[in-house]
């Protein structure tokens, strides 16, 4: 899949939010988090070209289309991730693990607590 642009993964966010939305909904849910209402064609042209990235699906009634998300949010967490690990780590998981532990300066029991989250898993 295609990279998102940084307004269009905004958008996916929401989307993931409502769930099934038209562009009616999604200015009104829109309207509602930040005061202002965009403009339909804003929202539609960017509707449009996530279904065309694969982001979204797409059901029509009438002129109306109804959109649903064709993958959920912790698949395309997960694909972003994969592509910054690969960017600036080299492929490397643990090279990036690493580096956010140094960064974060985590405690031993943080990273005690996170490794028996992960083997809970």
């Amino acid at each position: 899949m295609k990279p998102l642009t940084k307004a269009q993964e905004e958008l996916m966010h929401h989307v993931w939010d409502i769930g099934e939305c038209t562009v009616g909904t999604l200015r009104h849910h829109l309207a509602g988090k930040t005061g202002k209402k965009p403009a339909h064609s804003t929202i539609s042209t960017l509707m449009l070209a996530l279904d065309e990235r694969g982001y979204l699906t797409h059901r029509e009634y009438g002129r109306t289309f109804v959109y649903t998300p064709r993958i959920s949010r912790e698949q395309y967490g997960r694909q972003r991730l994969r592509r910054l690990v690969q960017r600036f780590f080299g492929g490397s998981g643990s090279a990036a693990v690493s580096y956010l532990v140094k960064d974060e300066n985590l405690s031993l029991d943080e990273l005690n607590a996170l490794v028996r989250q992960l083997e809970e898993e």
